[in-house]
């Protein structure tokens, strides 16, 4: 695992979010039931947390375009697990009972459906 993180500027679209999220979870791995664990695995929502504030851990946002960011991502991957099952559960369920090449390509796929509707 390398340990170089960029971090994406607040204006960065959803896409590339997800896109660069998906990136860390193949890098590093998937975890459950929490944002990251000790072996620096991560679930969807703390990967999209991670790219955006360099903290895998939800704490208050010190920027709101951040907080916005954030926002726009996580709502951007809940429509697509949406279109794709009318009964998706919450994402933090959806990656918890999902495998991490699963979550990689549902990541990938919100991202081309984001690019492709912009």
């Amino acid at each position: 695992m390398s340990d170089t993180l960029t971090v994406l500027p607040p204006d960065t679209p959803a896409a590339d979010i997800l896109t660069a999220a998906a990136d860390v979870i193949a890098q590093r791995g998937k975890c459950t039931g929490d944002y990251t664990d000790e072996q620096g695995r991560v679930c969807a929502l703390g990967a999209l947390r991670l790219v955006l504030t360099g903290e895998a851990m939800p704490m208050p946002f010190d920027d709101r375009d951040r907080q916005v960011a954030y926002i726009d991502a996580f709502t951007t991957l809940g429509r697509h697990l949406e279109a794709v099952d009318a009964n998706a559960p919450a994402i933090y369920e959806w990656s918890d009972a999902s495998t991490q090449d699963q979550v990689v390509a549902a990541m990938r796929a919100a991202a081309n459906r984001a690019r492709v509707t912009r």
